[in-house]
């Protein structure tokens, strides 16, 4: 049973999808411009929401990342040990063998015997560290070894729904929480974000940032499928159809070019399969929603 609910998940096969979408430098110019704004609070509040999202994107990543570095390390490591220790392991031996000898050894003879040993070791050293820089921690195939684990794959198939549902979630969030700073007592239960957005900040910004469900528009598409995956369990439905040209309909990645813009639906249940692009893809889309709302309202 398991074997049949992997093979009909589709995720994403490429390890550099999972890196981190967030954008350090923009967060910083936010936290700026709305330092003495009403807005400030609003934004910080999406900001940790969205960072944390990161967070969760890149784990795939950052697991492998992180033993790869620990693999690096491990052989750097030895190599600088070996400072700490060659001088003492080279007095160690000229002891050893000037104390199996008889007579001892005279002063000139020691000096002779060190510098030998110390250009053997030097040598041996040179041969070890040659053979152990060609051994290289090969990210590629651990990551390939990784996508087959049943576990590893459930967790991908996890996740990725979630985190796009996350930054959608946190923008909807920010938007009643823009729309507090007029109305404090605002609720979306009450007024739609819709009507209650355009009556404080006019329809233009409105219709950028919370357009009308006949609208063509990303947020209008990203909505339909955050909304899909919270009540139809992430299943194609026909209020997706005017997008239709945005699904590619699959039973696997072959054949098939990963696009942020471009949703991958199993053919078998007609499940949207989320991809990392998709979510680092929705992130651009609303970040540049945030940058017009925060140059016109900070």
């Amino acid at each position: 049973m398991e074997d049949e609910v992997i093979e009909s998940a589709i995720i994403d096969p490429g390890y550099d999808s999972y890196k981190q979408f967030f954008d350090h430098d923009w967060c910083k110019a936010m936290f700026n411009a709305v330092e003495c704004s009403p807005l400030k609070a609003a934004v910080q509040t999406l900001l940790v929401a969205w960072r944390s999202t990161n967070g969760a994107h890149r784990l795939p990543w950052l697991m492998v990342h992180s033993l790869k570095s620990f693999a690096d390390g491990g052989i750097k490591g030895q190599f600088q040990f070996r400072n700490s220790y060659s001088e003492e392991f080279i007095n160690g031996i000229v002891d050893n063998i000037e104390a199996a000898m008889q007579p001892t050894l005279g002063f000139e003879q020691r000096a002779i015997l060190h510098r030998v040993i110390t250009r053997l070791e030097g040598e041996a050293f040179e041969r070890i560290k040659a053979a152990k820089s060609q051994v290289v921690f090969d990210v590629r195939r651990y990551w390939d070894l990784l996508v087959q684990a049943s576990e590893f794959r459930f967790s991908i198939l996890g996740t990725q729904s979630l985190n796009y549902g996350a930054l959608f979630f946190a923008y909807e969030d920010f938007l009643a929480n823009a729309i507090r700073t007029k109305d404090a007592d605002y609720t979306s239960k009450e007024t739609r974000i819709q009507v209650a957005f355009a009556q404080h900040f006019g329809e233009s910004l409105r219709d950028y940032c919370w357009p009308n469900d006949n609208a063509v528009d990303e947020i209008d598409l990203s909505r339909r499928i955050r909304h899909t995956f919270a009540h139809n369990g992430g299943r194609y439905r026909a209020n997706l159809d005017k997008y239709k040209s945005r699904f590619d309909h699959a039973t696997g990645t072959n054949g098939i070019k990963l696009q942020g813009e471009r949703f991958v639906v199993s053919k078998k249940g007609s499940k949207i399969q989320i991809m990392p692009r998709n979510t680092a893809y929705l992130f651009g889309v609303l970040k540049d929603r945030i940058s017009k709302i925060v140059e016109e309202l900070a």
